[in-house]
């Protein structure tokens, strides 16, 4: 299979802020040079701690609900909502529901921490 073709399974784990983030698309796996693609698996009462980073960032909701902080805004987050993190923003979320929450991540340019 071409190295532009990643499954979910092969994405690379990162857990540094909190729930399981599978790196899809980076210069790790694909090669990429200026898009991230990731996904976050949030079991029921995880969080992600709010923090920033210089890169826009782009979610969206695939399954789940949860609440979300975006500097100073409380957002409820639900299936199919999109969100654009804008750089240097603090956010962060939780799973407030009782099933996973699943979140399309997008990132330019992609994160430099494993």
């Amino acid at each position: 299979m071409s190295k532009n073709v990643i499954r979910i399974r092969d994405g690379m784990d990162y857990r540094g802020i909190g729930a399981l983030v599978k790196r899809l698309v980076h210069p790790r796996t694909t090669g990429s040079q200026n898009l991230g693609v990731s996904i976050v698996f949030m079991a029921p009462g995880d969080e992600i701690v709010i923090h920033n980073h210089p890169y826009e960032e782009a979610y969206f909701i695939l399954e789940g609900e949860g609440e979300m902080t975006l500097g100073d805004e409380a957002i409820q987050l639900e299936k199919y909502l999109s969100i654009y993190v804008p750089p240097n923003t603090m956010h962060g979320q939780k799973n407030t529901g009782d099933t996973t929450l699943v979140i399309l991540c997008s990132l330019t340019p992609p994160p430099n921490v494993w």
